[in-house]
């Protein structure tokens, strides 16, 4: 603190962080993915309705995914869920919808098998069981007498695709719209 007061009053000075072709530069970049994303998201909203009509599960991944999936991000798309048949049809559509490689984590209580888990979900959903990570609980430790609602552990199911999330937030904003115009 005695330095702060022999210092204070020198002005900071930082060097830009880029020059100006640089910022340039991250402008364009910025607007060209800005530029492929809202086309993507356009292809999602002239899609959607062929989609559903093609096959009636898709809607029920979208709406899945306005339920269990991962929204923070505009990189990623990812659903959890305990239940296989909700995961089958997660990795089925998103298989189907993207070209990405599909990442999946087990979230297990300590009392659990690890190795069992993840050969559950391997053979489950047609994967290498070592394709899968094992994400121990912290806090089921603490958790005794409770009774299992999630026998086979929590998986998390997703790929980094920023072009697949921008479309599946146009499906998802025409499910709702539909929601909202329905009776």
């Amino acid at each position: 603190t005695t330095v702060y007061y022999w210092v204070r009053d020198i002005p900071l000075q930082r060097p830009p962080r880029a020059n100006p072709g640089q910022r340039k530069g991250n402008r364009s970049m910025r607007r060209k993915y800005r530029e492929l994303r809202e086309a993507a998201y356009a292809e999602g909203r002239d899609s959607f309705q062929t989609l559903c009509a093609s096959d009636p599960t898709f809607r029920d991944f979208v709406c899945m995914y306005i339920g269990e999936g991962y929204k923070r991000s505009r990189n990623a798309v990812q659903l959890s869920n305990s239940d296989p048949r909700v995961i089958v049809l997660a990795v089925r559509w998103l298989r189907a919808l993207s070209r990405k490689k599909l990442r999946f984590a087990v979230q297990y209580h300590v009392d659990q098998d690890p190795r069992e888990l993840s050969e559950f979900w391997a053979s489950t959903l047609d994967v290498d069981p070592a394709d899968i990570r094992m994400q121990p609980k912290r806090n089921s430790g603490r958790l005794g007498g409770r009774t299992w609602r999630c026998r086979h552990g929590v998986i998390a199911v997703g790929a980094w695709d920023t072009l697949l999330r921008a479309r599946l937030q146009a499906w998802m904003d025409c499910v709702q719209e539909q929601w909202l115009d329905s009776p």
